[in-house]
């Protein structure tokens, strides 16, 4: 592998994603001057740089802070070319150096929110990177607009000559006059200071005097061109080539007043308490921030560079969660066949088919060799049902095939996922309604004025789960209340205060649809009855459902003839009404 020097050049800003820990952004532009810390140059065509081995294997693209190679704080998972650039995606490490640099680059504020590419090696012809022999080595997060120092320089190789980059030789150590010796004359230099002052130095090159003795060559010499104190460089436009004449001292134009208003945008930025660019800002009293020819504003209304700025997906809400299917008993055993099961009951000779309710007298025996009771018994059989949900799209491979399309598409499907589960629990509600069946009639004689009749069904349900009369006496253990939208709102809207509430039942109700009485829990829901105050009360063992291991199944085929890619959301859910027994609705029906 070559390990020549690397050049660092500016890409772009970051879209990051702290949730998934990740980052992504045009890390090398094409078709446009870039800032690089070799100067500015020109990468023209996207084979001029070789992104080969980083597209095969994305993790050797470590991405550090500020090109300093001990300070990784992510791996590339991606790398890819489009017309305007090298892009990459970066998944940050779980560290403390990785959660500040995740943490700095999502920050509106943040002080790291561009990226820049280090490749290499570089042969520079007339402003522009040529030969294809650059590759894609490295990454690193570095201020907006601002560049580290120099590392290496890359040679301006006249054509015919394949010269290696060239290092460069040590600066003068004196203050007012440094020296460095370049192979070429650079367009301009850009001096920064630790305290962050940054100066633009054009460069003016006169013939050099008539000696035998020494080689040809030219004296430099430099115009220093006014810049904000503490501005980034990275504002700062080209102004003079190498060969054209120093230039004269400027005036305050609308050209400088711009380039310093731009500069000032780009300084606050990192720091919004700058006085100096404040003060810029105001005293332009023609910088606007609409109407036509304004600075978010192209000419004649056209639309401005400046453009907001891209978060991608918005918050749509919390996820939804589901109440119903985890009343329940929930698991995976379903099968093509489904479920299916007996309950044996007990009946005298006299009962028919009809169950035979035990009293203190029956089984009773005379003793002294009497005749003893004789039942028969006889088996009652249950059968599952199951219910098919099906949704899908045939979509264009290009959403797959290209970058940008799949990160919609993923999107889209998640939202069918959890169609299917907001599917599954609604059907559920149903199944509970289902097995409470005819409605018993609310006994609001015996609830208390005290409290609301919603109240009073609860406890009533509950009653009625715990010690149902006949065959079947108190056999269950109430877990959960359905309430409807009428007889949850009674309840969120009680009197507070024990004074106010059943002496024996404490309740609990909160705004967000659950609540609880007791160890009963509270949930609003759907109870097959609108107009008046209604409650399901019930036991969990009464329902059984089963679904796939893990939720729903994508599914995924080629439409080759169509050049297509079909995606599509599978999910079963089985349903097995153990008892119904179990479960009781409490209220009057609706008048049809």
């Amino acid at each position: 592998m070559n390990t020549g020097p690397i050049i660092e050049i500016e890409g772009g800003e970051v879209l990051a994603n702290l949730a998934e820990r990740t980052i992504t952004g045009r890390l090398i532009p094409f078709g446009e001057e870039g800032r690089t810390n070799v100067g500015r140059f020109l990468i023209e065509h996207p084979d001029d740089i070789d992104t080969s081995d980083a597209e095969a294997d994305p993790s050797i693209i470590s991405l550090n802070l500020d090109h300093e190679r001990a300070s990784v704080v992510g791996r590339g998972t991606r790398v890819w070319k489009q017309p305007d650039g090298v892009y990459a995606s970066w998944q940050i490490a779980r560290t403390p150096a990785g959660d500040a640099a995740l943490a700095d680059a999502t920050n509106p504020s943040g002080r790291r929110r561009r990226l820049s590419g280090e490749f290499g090696p570089a042969i520079i012809r007339a402003g522009k990177l040529v030969g294809g022999h650059a590759k894609l080595w490295g990454s690193a997060l570095v201020p907006m607009g601002a560049f580290p120092g120099a590392m290496v320089l890359a040679a301006d190789t006249p054509d015919g000559e394949a010269a290696e980059p060239v290092e460069p030789a040590p600066a003068d150590s004196s203050d007012e006059h440094p020296t460095v010796e370049l192979p070429a004359l650079p367009e301009d230099v850009t001096v920064v200071t630790p305290a962050g002052d940054t100066a633009l130095y054009t460069p003016e090159a006169a013939p050099a005097e008539d000696n035998p003795e020494e080689e040809g060559g030219s004296t430099v010499t430099a115009t220093a061109t006014d810049v904000l104190a503490g501005a980034p460089a990275a504002l700062v436009p080209p102004t003079l080539a190498p060969s054209a004449p120093a230039a004269p001292a400027r005036t305050q134009s609308r050209d400088s007043d711009l380039r310093q208003v731009l500069a000032a945008f780009a300084t606050l930025k990192v720091d919004r308490g700058n006085a100096d660019a404040m003060q810029v800002l105001a005293a332009l009293s023609d910088v606007k921030t609409a109407g036509n020819g304004s600075l978010l504003t192209g000419a004649n209304g056209t639309p401005s560079i400046v453009r907001p700025s891209w978060v991608g997906q918005l918050y749509d809400g919390i996820e939804y969660e589901r109440e119903f299917i985890p009343l329940g008993k929930v698991g995976t055993d379903i099968t093509i066949n489904g479920k299916q099961g007996y309950t044996l009951a007990r009946r005298a000779a006299t009962t028919g088919t009809t169950e035979m309710e035990v009293t203190a007298s029956t089984g009773t025996w005379a003793g002294d060799k009497a005749d003893i009771s004789s039942h028969s018994g006889f088996t009652k059989t249950a059968q599952s049902t199951r219910r098919n949900f099906a949704v899908g799209n045939d979509l264009a491979r290009e959403f797959w095939d290209l970058p940008g399309g799949e990160e919609v598409v993923l999107a889209y499907l998640r939202l069918l996922v959890e169609e299917y589960y907001i599917w599954s629990d609604l059907n559920a509600n149903l199944d509970w309604i289902t097995a409470a069946g005819t409605p018993v009639a609310p006994a609001t004689a015996s609830y208390s004025a005290e409290y609301p009749d919603a109240m009073g069904m609860v406890i009533q349900g509950i009653l009625a789960v715990k010690a149902r009369k006949g065959a079947k006496k108190r056999r269950d253990v109430p877990t959960f209340a359905i309430l409807n939208e009428l007889a949850y709102t009674e309840l969120a809207y009680a009197a507070g205060g024990d004074q106010h509430l059943p002496a024996f039942v404490e309740f609990r109700v909160s705004t967000d649809g659950s609540g609880t009485a007791e160890t009963v829990q509270l949930v609003q829901g759907d109870t097959g009855i609108e107009d008046t105050p209604s409650v399901i009360v019930g036991a969990r063992p009464a329902i059984e459902f089963d679904e796939l291991p893990g939720g729903p199944l994508t599914i995924e085929a080629l439409d080759i003839a169509r050049g297509g890619i079909d995606k599509a959301v599978h999910g079963y859910l089985q349903t097995f009404s153990v008892r119904p027994e179990a479960v009781v609705l409490i209220g009057t029906a609706d008048e049809a």
